[in-house]
């Protein structure tokens, strides 16, 4: 296996500052490496929805839950069923 020199010389020093081996260091490298491209792979995708304007809409009271609670089921079903007849 050929490493750049310099990044060699980094992990060798960061293996004696934290009085480890060279080999565990690398070892732990990969591992983290194999792990978050793991994670990236299986990590579901969110989208964000961001809606423009100023304020909130007309009626919505971010303390009273009533008022905007049956907004969002409206806004859920709407896209979960707008995605069910795009899957078919």
């Amino acid at each position: 296996m050929r490493l750049d020199e310099e990044l060699m010389r980094e992990a060798k020093s960061y293996a004696a500052r934290h009085q480890r081996t060279f080999t565990s260091v690398l070892e732990d490298a990969l591992r983290r490496l194999l792990k978050e491209e793991d994670m990236q792979q299986t990590s579901e995708r969110i989208d964000v929805i961001v809606h423009t304007g100023s304020g909130l809409r007309v009626g919505v009271d971010l303390d009273d839950r009533t008022t905007w609670q049956p907004m969002l089921d409206a806004e859920d079903a709407e896209r979960i069923t707008g995605a069910a007849h795009a899957d078919a």
